[in-house]
């Protein structure tokens, strides 16, 4: 296939890094082949310190050690491309932005989260149907490699799922729609829609989550109130347990997610339902307002 040119709006994000560094230097052992980042727009939030504060230093980074063309305006980086990577970290601003990229009718990748609400999320796909342009949302974690493969192997047996990992908080991304978000992904990648309720207990030590869905599997989720980058899950089926030690993946997770979203990009077609999307966020939203 012929190599698409892809831009990238808000350069607020390591993704932005990560991303580039993954689609434009061959030498790297889980390049991914595809597509290159060719221009960028500087997008942040004044009101998100660490949208703010990071921007200048991740556009300069890519301007001076990739080659990446920044531009002035979406329109610039939307023209010069074939496909969007949305990674403007501020969920509350992605209706907006993905507004504006419409009239291109590009598919476009939107980095976790999606929109901090249910009625958002909606707005965004209906407006992606109604204007015929591809969206696509999740987690770099949905992908990781222990966790995807179990998953693929044990979809239709898993009964429940636990799960470990980060859960710091951000002001302006309410509870888990900043980092707790990747854990949401995890469970709903394993078990699906359909959540029925969710209850949370916290202590100093860490918060614990623990979700039930219509038929009775579950999902338990301990986050830590610390960054770390110790992801983890027991996937659970009537008979076996099956441990994915994401630490110990050999390829990166977002070498994984670089993969889907080049699939998507070429085909235009979501490897992820739309309803799985909308679930992760109704999850966070459910559990937002219990703890």
């Amino acid at each position: 296939m012929k190599p698409l040119k892809i831009g990238m709006i808000g350069l607020d994000t390591s993704h932005c890094i990560e991303f580039t560094k993954l689609l434009n230097n061959p030498s790297l052992p889980y390049h991914v082949p595809g597509g290159q980042i060719t221009s960028a727009y500087p997008f942040f939030s004044e009101d998100l310190p660490i949208s703010k504060e990071r921007v200048s230093g991740y556009t300069d980074t890519l301007e001076k050690e990739f080659n990446i063309t920044i531009t002035e305006s979406i329109k610039g980086t939307a023209k010069m491309s074939d496909a969007i990577l949305l990674t403007a970290v501020d969920g509350r601003k992605h209706v907006d932005l993905f507004k504006e990229l419409l009239p291109y009718q590009l598919p476009v990748f939107i980095d976790k989260p999606m929109t901090l609400s249910v009625n958002d999320a909606k707005e965004l796909f209906a407006l992606a149907e109604a204007h015929k342009v591809p969206a696509m949302s999740t987690s770099s974690l949905r992908y990781a490699e222990s966790l995807s493969a179990l998953i693929e192997k044990y979809k239709e047996d898993i009964t429940s799922i636990y799960i470990n990992g980060p859960l710091p908080m951000q002001e302006h991304m309410p509870g888990y729609f900043w980092y707790g978000i990747h854990m949401i992904e995890m469970a709903v990648a394993a078990l699906g829609t359909g959540i029925k309720n969710v209850s949370v207990t916290a202590n100093n030590l860490h918060e614990i989550v623990i979700a039930e869905w219509q038929d009775g599997r579950h999902a338990i989720i301990k986050g830590d109130p610390e960054w770390h980058p110790r992801f983890g899950a027991v996937v659970h089926t009537k008979t076996e347990s099956y441990h994915a030690d994401i630490t110990k993946d050999h390829k990166p997770f977002y070498a994984s997610l670089l993969e889907k979203i080049m699939e998507f990009f070429h085909t235009k077609t979501s490897p992820i339902p739309k309803e799985e999307t909308i679930e992760v966020i109704r999850m966070i939203e459910m559990i937002n307002q219990v703890r």
